[in-house]
């Protein structure tokens, strides 16, 4: 079986720019992302992505993810259009892998073929779960520092919400 980390390695220049006119032509809030920072941002996460899919471990990977939630959460990003790019990634590594396993003559290629992408589909599903838990992290602390802020706002003021009771009529 090829050897995945390789493989990603040999081939994530052509992936990478894949995934630059993949991501605006299928998912619109990126084209009005400049195509530098989609770059950028997709060779961070493929190293991520090598890590992630060697070792095993999120550390890169977390990493990368909250870098990419605190950018995309401020430009206003929905977390679905961060998620539809994330599952591009296997259909651009399916591409390379065919031709890679095209030239294999071998009885067993195909079979090397599905546990190849099988792995990449699973670490890229490991990573989109990893992406939402730190998007949810990320909008649990923006919500409990805008608590914060309102609860020492009205102390400041004098204010105590507690008090108030709203009838409905």
């Amino acid at each position: 079986m090829i050897e995945l980390f390789t493989f990603l390695e040999k081939n994530k220049a052509e992936i990478v720019d894949d995934l630059v006119e993949r991501i605006p032509a299928t998912v619109p809030a990126f084209r009005k992302v400049p195509k530098t920072e989609i770059r950028q941002t997709m060779e961070h996460l493929m190293e991520a992505f090598g890590d992630f899919l060697v070792t095993g471990e999120p550390d890169t990977m977390t990493s990368v993810l909250r870098y990419i939630t605190k950018v995309r959460a401020q430009q206003s990003f929905r977390l679905s259009d961060v998620l539809r790019s994330l599952l591009l990634i296997p259909p651009a590594l399916r591409e390379r892998l065919q031709a890679e396993y095209r030239e294999d003559n071998s009885e067993d290629a195909r079979d090397k073929f599905n546990a190849a992408m099988e792995k990449f589909e699973e670490t890229t599903y490991n990573a989109v779960c990893l992406f939402t838990d730190i998007f949810q992290e990320y909008l649990m602390n923006m919500l409990n520092e805008h608590q914060d802020y309102l609860k020492k706002t009205n102390q400041k003021f004098g204010v105590d919400l507690s008090k108030f009771i709203l009838f409905k009529g």
